[in-house]
């Protein structure tokens, strides 16, 4: 069993919400990162070279941008000189915006900066605009496809 929240975690109903935008963001970073390492081990799946690059782009920011909003956070509290906040949200911009929400909530770290916050949930939504293109209009379903059936061929030879 979890944690008791306390009242003003029940009045809040960011709270879930963030829950959810967490677990999206670790399923996001798996599912790119498991997607890509089949693609590249496997043959026979059909993922559009503009779509693999920003999936690429998303592991690797992420991994930078969670690392930076860790040390940043550690700078503040050592009070030693600190990371630009232009480094950041470039990262997020990238598509490290996962890592970077998870870097947010794991070291509570720009949580008070309303500007920065703006900045970063607009690229947020910018990526989440992206992801939808190429879950609708991109060859995404044509790659699930082609990984289901690898697994079931896979399954069938042994």
């Amino acid at each position: 069993m979890g944690r008791r929240r306390t009242w003003l975690e029940w009045l809040n109903p960011m709270t879930r919400v963030y829950r959810w935008f967490t677990f999206g963001s670790i399923l996001w970073l798996m599912s790119c990162t498991t997607l890509l390492l089949l693609a590249f081990v496997r043959k026979g799946i059909p993922l559009s070279a503009l779509f693999a690059i920003y999936m690429l782009l998303t592991v690797i920011c992420s991994l930078f941008a969670f690392v930076l909003y860790g040390i940043d956070q550690r700078r503040a509290v050592k009070q030693r000189p600190r990371i630009n906040e232009r480094m950041l949200h470039l990262l997020a911009g990238a598509g490290g915006w996962p890592g970077a929400y998870l870097g947010w909530r794991l070291f509570g770290h720009k949580t008070r900066n309303l500007s920065f916050q703006a900045v970063y949930w607009l690229s947020v939504l910018a990526h989440l605009v992206i992801i939808g293109y190429c879950l609708v209009f991109g060859s995404w379903w044509e790659t699930a496809k082609a990984l289901l059936k690898s697994q079931s061929v896979s399954a069938g030879g042994l």
